[in-house]
């Protein structure tokens, strides 16, 4: 569509060709000037999409533009199909689509910044369809953090580097205060690395740390994964799974429940004097949302916590709990799977310990 302007000017109007444009003869293409036939195709596309070629064309090149319209009567659409045809021949290859890396630069360019732009390139070079990086995306921050610290802060500086930010951040927040001075700043003078020393820095995250990730991975048992699944829906869908499974695998239903860590588990499964730092980790807001709407069905979770911090602190938490309105379903199951969170991070990070339930007799 960039030749637009030139074929508005590659030849001069004909008045011959406006007089058959005229003429209840439909013109044949061939008859009609380039600049008759991109205005037909400008037609065709429409007055939205034809606007953003409109401004570029100039002044002459428009003024050529409604000359040629306001002399057009109806153009049949066989007519109309043989000019498109005839002028995407014309383009020829200007209308190829041209692919790779720079391409693919170019294009990035014009929408995000050079590190952004970097890091999803680097992306498209992994082997195997993923990058190393976004390789390193699903690892836990705490794994990640203590492999990290046993490696050479100028090592892990470039890791951080290249991770995003978000995760970089809660990676270095897991560091020893000396290692994480250290890395910061040598992040600030990170050297533009060479291809080849950059690909034995994958080469080592992969053979030192990804594949060890993979293997432990592919090693759950299927009670961990149902688990975790579980954790994750609403307590209705949950309790109707775990009774089917009762019925139909009491074994597996009773591994899926030993791991499984709900809100309402909290008061079997935390440790009275852990539930003073799971209550600090959290937004008051979002504690007392879970609350609400575990008390709205008599969840022991609730007395549990509130038994277990400050006096004036549980006293206020009464008020607030009685004082709120009743919280939607959604809301409330969307609070307690924050909370869960929140403990399951201070579990990952040694702050807590979770309460282990007896697995039975085998």
């Amino acid at each position: 569509m960039n030749s637009l302007p030139a074929l508005f000017s590659d030849e001069p109007e004909q008045p011959r060709t406006a007089v058959a444009l005229r003429k209840s003869q439909a013109p044949r293409p061939e008859e009609l000037t380039w600049p008759e036939r991109a205005t037909i195709v400008l037609i065709a596309l429409g007055p939205e999409t034809a606007s953003a070629f409109l401004k570029n064309l100039g002044e002459d090149n428009i003024r050529r533009f409604a000359r040629a319209v306001s002399r057009m009567r109806e153009i049949p659409h066989q007519t109309v199909e043989a000019v498109l045809t005839d002028f995407m021949e014309a383009l020829g290859d200007e209308m190829s689509v041209r692919g790779g890396m720079d391409e693919a630069k170019r294009f990035l360019g014009q929408v995000m910044d050079g590190d952004s732009i970097n890091r999803i390139m680097e992306d498209l070079d992994g082997r195997g369809g993923r990058s190393i990086w976004l390789k390193l995306s699903d690892a836990s921050d705490v794994s990640l953090a203590n492999w990290l610290q046993m490696e050479h802060p100028q090592f892990a500086s470039v890791v951080l580097t290249k991770l995003r930010s978000e995760q970089a951040a809660r990676v270095l927040e897991r560091f020893d205060n000396a290692f994480s001075q250290d890395v910061v700043m040598r992040m600030s003078r990170v050297p533009t690395l060479d291809p080849h020393a950059m690909e034995l820095i994958r080469e080592a995250i992969e053979r030192d740390f990804v594949s060890v990730m993979e293997r432990s991975q592919g090693t759950r048992k299927p009670a961990d994964l149902i688990a975790a699944l579980m954790n994750h829906l609403s307590s209705d869908i949950r309790d109707s799974l775990l009774q089917h499974m009762g019925e139909q695998s009491p074994r597996l239903a009773q591994d899926v429940q030993r791991v499984m860590f709900t809100f309402s588990d909290i008061a079997s499964r935390v440790g009275a004097r852990d539930i003073a730092k799971v209550v600090k980790s959290l937004e008051e807001m979002v504690l007392l949302t879970a609350m609400k709407s575990a008390q709205e069905r008599n969840d022991p979770a609730v007395d549990f916590i509130l038994g277990n911090i400050a006096k004036r602190l549980a006293e206020r938490f009464a008020e607030d709990l009685e004082a709120m309105p009743e919280v939607r379903r959604k809301d409330g199951e969307a609070a307690q799977a924050e909370v869960v969170a929140a403990i399951q991070v201070l579990v990952k990070a040694g702050e807590i310990k979770m309460i282990e339930i007896d697995g039975g007799d085998d």
